[in-house]
């Protein structure tokens, strides 16, 4: 018999020499990877959130090169979005090609990056699209001058919940706005008087080939005239006349803010606030009295009605007034007056019609600035209540207001 501890002995020996040849079998093991994220998160907004986007909502997307498409939804209509269809944001607070969203603000706004120019698909003016370096070297997209962002806690393609946050940061429309509730006002310069502006004074325009309220400008067009969106009702300042205000829905489902019955416009050559680069082009782009008429050389004809012998008419044909409280060459006419009876305004000599007396031709100027037309020394009015051409609605209103003949003259009974 062999002794117990020798036994004890030469079974441990055994017992490690299976354990030895069990491992020798064993696959080896490996490490797990650590992967870092290939960019650092990005932008957030002013006021950081109280609970922090968890590591998967703020990790930015590899940086690729980037694409750019439109999408839709019902309430903001058509956006700007990335290839994959995730919403794009812009962020008021930045310059024209420089973000100022680092730190805090990019864990929550991640920026487009892209390793070159981004592609583009329909929809998307590729003049618009650039790019700009960040601070760590990378290149963030641009469109229409603006840094794009994502917002983290959008998870799915179209989710938009980046929308007005701390009402600096927007979806960005095909035309390179943002769009977000309009503000409408007046600016003023010395050649054109008072004219619409938006609440950051870029000038606004009318094209006189739309009608009944609704626009034609698309295409190649509303690349050169984006519209002037709004999500809800526009802001309006001091002298906009609430009751002029209105909107109309574009193709792509976006609303576009109208003034007496005009679709308002920007003019993409216009670089900077108060600019109107715009005015006349093609003479069919005019800048907006706060009247809600174009400031144009103005047109004088002469029609006549089976009612009434010849009187003064624009030349698109829509009667003029004259108003009996008035002085010689002066208005008497303004705040209420004004937004039923819009004064015809002129920039330069306004161009005359047959039967028209170029010596009794005039020009007065009012408060605001802007230059109205006179004849016979009367100050020349429209009326609110007159729809089309050859309407005279306005004709013995109080017993003040007359259509006026080629002689200057007031016509009435």
């Amino acid at each position: 018999m062999k002794h117990p501890r020798k036994l004890v002995s030469r079974i441990s020996w055994l017992f490690l020499i299976g354990l030895l040849g069990l491992a020798a079998c064993s696959p080896a093991a490996t490490a797990a990877p650590t992967v870092a994220p290939t960019t650092a998160p990005t932008a957030a907004p002013t006021t950081a959130p109280t609970v922090a986007p968890t590591a998967a909502a703020t990790s930015a997307p590899a940086i690729v090169e980037a694409s750019l498409k439109i999408a839709q939804n019902s309430t903001l209509g058509s956006f700007l979005a990335d290839g994959q269809g995730r919403t794009l944001y812009l962020f008021t607070k930045d310059t024209p090609q420089s973000s100022s969203c680092y730190d805090k603000c990019q864990q929550y706004w991640p920026p487009l990056l892209s390793l070159g120019q981004p592609q583009v698909s329909q929809g998307i003016t590729t003049t618009l699209v650039g790019t700009t370096k960040r601070k760590d070297g990378l290149l963030q997209v641009t469109y229409n001058g603006w840094p794009l962002y994502y917002y983290a806690k959008d998870k799915a393609p179209t989710d938009t919940l980046g929308q007005a946050v701390d009402q600096t940061w927007w979806v960005v429309s095909g035309e390179g706005n943002p769009i977000k509730p309009a503000g409408l006002n007046l600016g003023q310069n010395a050649t054109l008087g008072k004219f619409l502006v938006d609440d950051a004074g870029n000038s606004l325009y009318l094209f006189t080939k739309d009608h009944d309220g609704s626009t034609v400008c698309y295409g190649k067009c509303e690349q050169a005239w984006p519209p002037l969106l709004t999500v809800g009702q526009p802001k309006l300042g001091a002298g906009v006349d609430q009751t002029l205000v209105g909107t109309t829905q574009r193709k792509d489902g976006s609303t576009q803010v109208t003034y007496n019955g005009w679709p308002l416009y920007y003019y993409y050559e216009d670089a900077a606030p108060g600019d109107t680069t715009g005015q006349a082009v093609q003479k069919v782009w005019w800048v907006v009295s706060g009247e809600g008429n174009a400031i144009k050389p103005a047109a004088l004809a002469v029609t006549q009605t089976t009612t009434l012998s010849k009187f003064l008419v624009d030349g698109a044909g829509r009667t003029l007034y004259m108003f009996t409280k008035d002085t010689k060459d002066t208005s008497n006419c303004y705040t209420k007056c004004e937004q039923s009876w819009a004064p015809l305004l002129t920039v330069d000599k306004p161009t005359l019609g047959d039967g028209v007396d170029a010596s009794l031709l005039g020009s007065t100027t009012r408060k605001d600035g802007t230059v109205q037309v006179t004849y016979g020394g009367w100050p020349l009015y429209y009326f609110s209540k007159d729809a089309a051409p050859g309407d005279i609605n306005g004709q013995g209103v109080g017993q003040v207001w007359y259509v006026i003949t080629p002689a200057g003259l007031q016509d009435k009974p």
